[in-house]
């Protein structure tokens, strides 16, 4: 059996376009000849799309791997303690960043923020990310779980903020089309889809070398060097197809079910 992990925006799907057909055809197939399908995305659950997940999914890793789902349960979860989030939000407002705070409950954003960002993915990608669950709100609750931040700026070096930040958390670069000193995403330190996926194996008893990681941005990078056989896009970072073993054609060239196509003919005969 082979354990199959997929990231979302750039990979299942082009930017702000639906779910090609192809893609889901391809993903119900190798769950019906006896696979597994996982979703390995920055999103929380409850951001993921219906779209998305009535395609047919056997869990997912979430919120770049604070948030692990399997067999319709959360197999482990991480948040930010209250230190954390101070040291975080402090920074934060020091900064002048725009937040979007993401919680299992949704994410939380001001309206000014969500303004800020819808017009700078306007002027530089031209498209925009849907997200549900957005809780547009200029407060947080003081409970809040927080698994996961992203900050928007005008012009802050991403550089600078992974220095400033290092001790307790790493920042990876947006993959939504923004220019790198305009937005980033703060998870806790040492946390990545690629750790999450180790969880899913573990619950699993599966082995690493029966797991495939496709993805097409910075936040895939470790996932798709620590998976048994590694896809990017070929619509991805140069980075990530550095470390790829094998690159497919482009997300909106029906690229993703190339990869699937490719990687059932790399283990024929070995299930």
């Amino acid at each position: 059996m082979i354990d199959f992990f997929f990231d979302i925006d750039g990979t299942i799907l082009p930017f702000g376009c639906p779910v090609p057909e192809s893609a889901v055809r391809a993903i119900r197939h190798l769950r019906e000849i006896g696979n597994r399908a996982f979703l390995a995305t920055g999103r929380s659950a409850v951001e993921v799309s219906p779209s998305v997940l009535g395609i047919g999914f056997d869990g997912g890793v979430f919120s770049a791997g604070a948030d692990v789902v399997a067999d319709g349960k959360h197999i482990y979860t991480l948040a930010m303690n209250e230190s954390e989030k101070k040291e975080l939000f402090s920074y934060c407002r020091k900064e002048g960043f725009y937040l979007l705070v993401q919680t299992p409950a949704g994410t939380y954003v001001s309206q000014e923020a969500l303004d800020f960002w819808r017009s700078a993915m306007h002027r530089y990608t031209g498209t925009e990310v849907q997200l549900s669950a957005l809780l547009v709100s200029d407060s947080i609750p003081q409970d809040a779980s927080v698994t996961k931040l992203l900050y928007v700026t005008e012009h802050t070096p991403l550089e600078k903020v992974r220095a400033d930040l290092s001790s307790h958390f790493d920042v990876v670069n947006n993959t939504v089309g923004l220019p790198s000193d305009m937005m980033g995403e703060i998870v806790i330190k040492g946390i990545s889809k690629a750790t999450g996926i180790d969880k899913i194996v573990a619950h699993y008893g599966n082995s690493l070398e029966y797991t495939v990681a496709f993805g097409d941005g910075a936040n895939d990078i470790e996932m798709v060097e620590h998976a048994g056989i590694g896809i990017a896009m070929g619509n991805a970072s140069s980075d990530l197809k550095a470390v790829a073993d094998w690159i497919a054609p482009d997300v909106s060239k029906d690229g993703l079910a190339a990869g699937i196509d490719y990687v059932l003919g790399c283990f024929s005969g070995r299930l």
